[in-house]
């Protein structure tokens, strides 16, 4: 029982030890760690939001991919919305934000935040050549297609059309909430 006894104390005081130190890391990191994610999704609303000066989170209700509204402000009016969305892509959710100005009445951008899609392939959605695509779009119901032909035509990413549908979809799904009235 003895030779039993004290490896299995060792081992209770390293695992002690190594949680402690291990909740201690935390501690000192989750601080940096929120505001870095802070300064990342504040730079992400202003590129698809550029003409806010600030942004408020509303206590929106949740519906389909929508995750966050935040109402763009510019001094104290409110000039426009974030939308944040987690549509399913190929590989999983697809993180994004799309900007809607309340002013001229179109999509002021789209960015993916984060997504897990195939690496060539879907993870093209990040590329400028495809989010740039969504940029001064008026209001109307977008389409996946192969080729752009008409102004509400989106070229899908070549081998991933399942990414640029789930998107495209997401930001239709932004649009229809902001047609119906947004916050009101």
């Amino acid at each position: 029982m003895k030779h039993i006894l004290k490896p299995a104390l060792s081992l209770f005081a390293i695992a002690a030890i190594v949680t402690a130190l291990l909740g201690f890391a935390r501690n000192l990191t989750s601080e940096p760690i929120e505001k870095q994610r802070k300064a990342a999704q504040e730079k992400t609303m202003r590129a698809v939001l550029a003409e806010a000066d600030n942004f408020r989170e509303t206590d929106e209700k949740k519906a389909g991919s929508i995750v966050k509204v935040f109402e763009g402000l510019k001094g104290s009016d409110i000039i426009g919305y974030v939308i944040e969305l987690s549509p399913n892509g190929y590989s999983g959710e697809i993180n994004m934000m799309v900007g809607i100005s309340k002013t001229e009445n179109k999509i002021t951008g789209m960015r993916v935040v984060k997504h897990s899609e195939t690496p060539g392939l879907g993870a093209l959605a990040v590329n400028e050549k495809f989010y740039r695509q969504f940029d001064n779009r008026k209001l109307n119901a977008l389409r996946v297609v192969r080729a752009q032909g008409s102004d509400d035509d989106i070229e899908a990413i070549t081998a991933a059309t399942v990414t640029s549908r789930a998107i495209t979809n997401a930001v239709n799904e932004a649009i229809e909430w902001y047609n119906r009235g947004g916050l009101k």
